[in-house]
This record gives C-alpha cells, structure tokens and sequence, in this order.
C-alpha cells in the first residue's frame, strides 16, 4: 500500500517530532557536570575540609552505596560523621530470609558504620515509603541538627535526581529537610545534594573505593554479601580520576 504524499509528509513530521523530543528528553535527564572538572574536583576538597558533617537518608545502605567513599575520606580526615536513617527497610530484598528484616538490616548498617568510621548512627525507626509523610520525621531530624551542629548536610537532589531509581524516601526525606533549611535563619550549614544530575562537586573516592566496597558488602540482606556491583557507575572520568561522587552544592 502506498502512502499518498500528504500522509507521507504527516509521518516524516511525527517521526522527526518523536525523534527531536527523546533527544530532548536524553539531555535533560542525562547526568551533566554544570562546571569544569577541576573546579568540581575544588569544590570536593572544600566538602571534605568540614569538621562535621549530618547525612540524612532513607533506609540501611543508602549511604554506602551513594556517598561512602566521600564519608570515609571525611572520617579518614578527622571529621565527626553522624548519619540519620529514617527508616529500618522493612519493606525492601531479604536475601537472606531473615525472619527479623528491620533489625537484621540496622545491625548491617552499624557494621557498615564501623568500618567507615561514623560517629553515630542515628535510627529513627519510621515506616519504610512512609518516612517523608511521617509527622515525627522533621522534628527528630530538627533536634538532631541542633545536638550536632554540622557544618554541611549531605542529602538526596529532591529537584534534579539521576535516574532511573527513585524513592519516596530518598527524594522525600530531602524535600521536608530542604523546605526547614530554606526558612531564614542564622547559621544556616552548607547543603550537597547527591544522587543528582546536574552536579557541580566532586569527590575524588579512588583510593577508598575497596572500603566502600566492603561497607556497602555488610548489607547481606540487599546485596548478598557482594558490594562490587556499584563500581561501574561511580567513574570519575568527567572529572579526571578513576573514582569519583558527584553532588550538587546549594548556595
């Protein structure tokens, strides 16, 4: 059958729509450093002179997996790391058939925290895809933030995350904390936003990234035992070093 010219036009103009909107869509949604690499790399040695540092999570792992080669740099540098897990992950992968998954999963947190050197682990037990809804998660976290006293807060990019997995959570959590950080006020501390894909800060994690291997390997129940899986997607080739984690620093 063929096409009469009229058709023929309207299916090339479709073709060429589609075509113009995934590229779009590939650009906006494809993770970009938005400075140099130098001065991403500069921007990740000014995070890893803080003295103190809160990072605010969703669930046990998600800290070794996203940013626990710069968390062991920081504690490697003397800093004081303090982690918030809001939820104990009763509702994700249990390898391991574990008839306790929520205390199963926090024990493999503090195992990860001990090798890389937190200062506290902070569990504050809300529902797993709850924790962001939940009314007791931003005065915990409030009252966290004032014990503590950090100088930066290293939470999930609510706004520009990377793709494709995503987390009510990872997202969510970030969201509540970022609307009380935006309320004026003294003494605000500096905020980096991981899983991000417009980052303009880098961590060069080469030399600790078998530590974060065996971190993130604690979570027996997630991953099997088997932390090398992540590897891959932390190349620090955009900003010249073997390693790397990206955030994206808010003013």
């Amino acid at each position: 059958m063929r096409l009469s010219p009229a058709r023929r036009r309207r299916t090339l103009s479709w073709l060429l729509g589609t075509a113009l909107a995934l590229t779009a869509l590939t650009v906006t949604f494809r993770p970009a450093l938005t400075v140099p690499g130098p001065q991403a790399l500069q921007a990740g040695a000014d995070l890893l002179r803080q003295r103190t540092v809160l990072v605010i999570v969703g669930h046990p792992d998600d800290l070794e997996w996203y940013v626990g080669g710069t968390l062991r740099r920081l504690a490697d540098a003397g800093a004081h790391v303090h982690v918030v897990v809001a939820t104990s992950g009763e509702n994700g992968p249990n390898r391991t058939r574990t008839p306790d998954l929520p205390g199963t999963r926090q024990r493999e947190q503090l195992a990860a925290a001990r090798i890389n050197g937190y200062a506290r682990v902070h569990f504050l037990h809300l529902p797993d895809r709850g924790a962001a809804r939940d009314p007791r998660f931003l005065p915990a976290v409030q009252a966290i933030l004032r014990d503590v006293q950090p100088g930066a807060v290293l939470l999930f990019d609510p706004d520009l995350p990377s793709l494709p997995y995503l987390h009510a959570d990872h997202q969510g959590t970030a969201r509540a904390v970022l609307t009380a950080w935006r309320t004026p006020g003294p003494d605000r501390p500096a905020v980096y936003l991981f899983q991000t894909r417009r980052p303009d800060t880098a961590t060069d994690i080469t030399r600790v990234m078998d530590t974060k291997e065996r971190a993130l390997a604690q979570h027996v129940t997630q991953n099997g035992g088997n932390g090398s899986g992540m590897r891959a997607l932390f190349g620090g080739r955009s900003v010249g070093v073997r390693h790397a984690e990206f955030f994206r620093r808010l003013p």
